[in-house]
């Protein structure tokens, strides 16, 4: 009986010394800082969402209907930006519908995380004693990204809290 006890014992002891060698080699997702433009910024867009959300645009022909539906409540409606849509992705970032003004997006991070693209932005407030128009607004940004073999696109919050993502 004090043989088997000591083999278990000696199992255990290696079963832990290996799976901590295996966990110190074993080498952490990498993220990689990614480069973007901001091509657009503003609080009217014409979306009904009240949650934060994301939107990836591929094409010209979808990102020129996406735009025009965006700035609905303009008039004239400009063109979107050019963007040169074989090299570069756009995303629309947003934190949905606000009561009133005084709010913006502020982009504080964007990495890879395996295929992932993660968007970390968060909504800056207007300041407590401010005076804002009480308007419903839509504050949004407009980002250009190179193209990388992205298989996901994922907005997170400060904390990095998962906010929305999008498949591609």
């Amino acid at each position: 009986m004090k043989i088997q006890k000591k083999i278990v014992f000696i199992i255990i002891v290696a079963s832990i010394f290996l799976s901590s060698i295996i966990f110190i080699n074993s080498k952490p997702q990498q993220e990689e800082s990614i480069t973007y433009t901001v091509l657009e910024k503003g609080n009217q867009a014409s979306f009904r969402d009240t949650k934060p959300f994301i939107s990836v645009l591929t094409d010209q022909n979808e990102f020129e209907g996406f735009y025009k539906t965006m700035h609905k409540s303009r008039m004239p409606i400009a063109g979107p930006p050019a963007v040169d849509f074989a090299n570069y992705l756009v995303l629309l970032v947003s934190h949905g519908e606000k009561r009133t003004s005084g709010y913006s997006i502020e982009i504080r991070r964007i990495y890879t995380r395996g295929t992932a693209l993660v968007v970390k932005a968060v909504l800056r407030s207007p300041p407590e004693d401010s005076f804002t128009a009480q308007v419903i607004t839509h504050p949004y940004l407009l980002i250009q990204i190179k193209v990388n073999g992205f298989t996901r696109v994922e907005l997170v919050g400060e904390t990095g809290e998962a906010l929305d993502y999008k498949n591609l």
